[in-house]
Formats: structure tokens, C-alpha cells, sequence
């Protein structure tokens, strides 16, 4: 299996880069097979003038929501600028001004909330042409999950018009969104070679390098798919852990009992185990924490998402007076936490598997493998 930054020194790709003022959207996790960054491949073989950072910065090292100033990569000297401006949700084109062609380099994880892809969403409106190097989705490009989000909940940690689990490589994810949005963006991908979409991360045989601060393994990325809702409650979702979104907790829960009533919940591909915790950073800072270690168990069978939002409404239940829902569940989920009371529950993972459905019908028509 080959990504898109393997291909590039090929033709007619290296023929199409050459005589180009080049910028370069990347990040610290992007190397090709030979573990060449894409920084250092395209600056020696090509006219590369500008880097550009998302979230998190060129280098990885920035906790989520940092802004990011302007700086120049320390080997190269090529100026550094962030795209990563908080909440807005447009661009500035003067920051291309300068280059005739935009190289979208970035290993994502396959999840609505990933900044990276609303960063690339941003990209196609600056008017400057686009070529994304695929790369593959960390979970696969056949399981799709959660709600379409729509305009009311739309923000920096979700496109409007994705579900949760959109299935779609970032290549893939380009073409939907220029064809959906009729952004009229001069998009080219260069494709994977030799990917399906049947295939995860582990059958890849290719090592992962972290992509962000709270990702440092693939295994991470079937927990996050579902437990990332945990950061728009007063949970610790394991920030300031060696294990964030692997683990939960807070000072008030009683890991045992919760453990036993989990299990009972019957949901499919997963267990978990009572754990205590004490967070070096984020929330309850220094704090014992109790709560529940996931373990996948059957990644075909495991539906994060909707395993997250029943152990939430669970722990609603069970600890009503303790639990708190802040303004990012809505963002993140794409409802209120109302929809997971126990009444409500039932309805609201009935609509969201209808969604899902609908989701992966609409996005057949630009799925670019088998």
C-alpha cells in the first residue's frame, strides 16, 4: 500500500509540481514509507516557499485550542503560518498570495470533530488550487456512524453536513465536500495504491506517528470516535493520563458499582474495567479520578458512539446531581444532552443509525476505492 506522499516524485505528479511556488499544509505526523517528511521531500525536490500549521502546530506540541504564532521551520527556514484561528471559520486569502499551489499533506482519523478536516473544508474556499495526497482512514472507509450534524450545531469541531464517523479517506472527504458544497475548488487528489476500504489501520503494516497531543496510538482513535463526547462534560476524559479517552472518571464515581452496571449494558466489541486515576493536567488536575478502562474487544462488532452516549446516559441516571453537560456536547454530538436521558435515549440511537444510513448512501458517489 502506497499514500499519496510515496507517489509524489512520480509522474505526472512531479512533472505537475515543478515551476510551482509551493505551500505545504502539514504536520509533524506526515512522513512517506521511507520515513522522509513530507517538509523535507517537497523542499528538496521542488520550489516550496510556505508552511502552513493547523491546530496543534507544525510540530504537534500545542494543547487543543492553543493559537499558534508565526514562526519558521528551524532546518529550512521556510516561514511557518498557522491556519488555526480559534473559531473563525474563513481564511484570510493573503496568507496565498504568495505561492501558485496548495499541497494538503495531513494524516487525519476518520472523525467529524478532528479539526483537520474543517481546516481542509477552509482551504477550498481560498481560491488557490488544492492537491490533497491521500492518506488512509485509521478506521476503515466502510462503517459509518453517528448524526448528519446540521447548521444549528455546526462549528470549528464539526462540519455541517458530516456524520460522526464519515468513512472517507481525507482525499475522498475533499471530493465530498466540493461536490456537496459546490465549492467550485480546483481539487486533484493523488490516490492511495493498493488500499481498501475494508482495511483499519492494524492491517496496514505501517507504524502510526501521533498526530496530535491526545492521539498517540491508532488504538486510541476506536475510543476517541465516541468518548471525545466526554469533553463537553465535567468527566475527566483522560487528559493529563498516558491513556486519554481509554479511560474516564471523576472524583465522585464509584468505579466498581459503574463497572458492573456498564458490563450489563450488553453493548457489543467492548469491556471495561474499574480504574483510579490521577490526571497531571486538564481537568481535576491532581485529583483521584474513578472510572472505567475500555477495552475493545471486536473492533467489526464496536460502535464507540453509541456505546458513549449509553454509558452517559447511564451516569446521567445514576449520578444526576453530579454530572454536567457544557456547551461543547452539542457541538460535538450534535444534540442537546436532553437526547440522552433514559427516555429519550431509545429514539435518539434509532435516528442517528437512520442518519448514518443515509450518510453512507450519499457518500458512495465519491468513494474513490473498492
Amino acid at each position: 500500500m502506497e499514500i499519496g506522499l510515496d507517489q509524489l516524485l512520480k509522474e505526472p505528479h512531479a512533472s505537475y509540481l515543478r515551476g510551482k511556488r509551493l505551500g505545504l499544509v502539514t504536520n509533524s505526523s506526515s512522513f512517506d514509507c521511507c520515513f522522509r517528511s513530507s517538509v523535507s521531500l517537497l523542499n528538496e525536490q521542488f520550489d516550496l516557499r510556505v508552511l502552513y500549521a493547523p491546530e496543534h502546530g507544525l510540530d504537534g506540541s500545542a494543547s487543543a485550542g492553543q493559537e499558534i504564532a508565526e514562526s519558521r521551520e528551524p532546518d529550512t527556514g521556510i516561514p511557518i503560518r498557522s491556519l488555526y484561528q480559534g473559531e473563525h471559520t474563513r481564511l484570510d486569502p493573503s496568507l496565498f498570495a504568495d505561492i501558485d499551489l496548495l499541497v494538503f499533506d495531513m494524516q487525519d482519523v476518520g472523525l467529524r470533530f478532528y479539526t483537520y478536516t474543517t481546516t481542509l473544508e477552509q482551504l477550498m474556499h481560498v481560491g488557490v488550487p488544492l492537491l490533497v495526497l491521500d492518506r488512509p482512514n485509521p478506521l476503515g472507509g466502510v462503517v459509518v456512524e453517528g448524526p448528519i450534524l446540521d447548521a444549528e450545531h455546526a462549528s470549528f469541531v464539526g462540519l455541517e453536513g458530516l456524520a460522526v464517523r464519515y468513512a472517507l479517506t481525507i482525499g475522498e472527504l475533499a471530493c465530498f465536500l466540493n461536490g456537496e458544497r459546490n465549492i467550485g475548488c480546483d481539487l486533484q487528489v493523488v490516490c492511495l495504491h493498493a488500499w481498501k476500504r475494508s482495511q483499519r489501520w492494524e492491517d496496514l503494516q505501517r507504524p502510526w506517528v501521533m498526530t496530535s497531543p491526545a492521539i498517540a496510538h491508532s488504538t486510541t482513535i476506536e475510543l476517541y470516535a465516541g468518548f471525545c463526547l466526554l469533553e463537553g462534560t465535567n468527566l475527566s476524559e483522560g487528559r493529563g493520563t498516558s491513556a486519554p479517552f481509554e479511560l474516564f472518571g471523576a472524583p465522585f464515581i464509584d468505579a466498581r458499582s459503574l463497572a458492573s452496571e456498564v458490563q450489563a449494558l450488553g453493548t457489543p466489541g467492548v469491556s471495561f474495567t474499574p480504574i483510579t486515576f490521577v490526571p497531571s493536567a486538564s481537568k481535576y488536575q491532581g485529583q483521584p479520578c474513578h472510572g472505567l478502562y475500555a477495552h475493545v474487544t471486536d473492533r467489526a462488532s464496536f460502535r464507540p458512539f453509541t456505546t458513549a452516549l449509553s454509558v452517559l446516559s447511564l451516569l446521567w441516571e445514576r449520578y444526576p446531581e453530579q454530572l454536567s453537560f457544557n456547551a461543547s456536547f452539542a457541538r460535538l454530538a450534535g444534540f442537546s444532552e436532553q437526547a440522552i436521558t433514559k427516555e429519550n435515549l431509545p429514539a435518539t440511537l434509532a435516528r442517528i443509525e437512520k442518519e448514518a444510513h443515509t450518510f453512507a448512501r450519499i457518500k458512495r458517489s465519491y468513494e474513490l476505492y473498492a
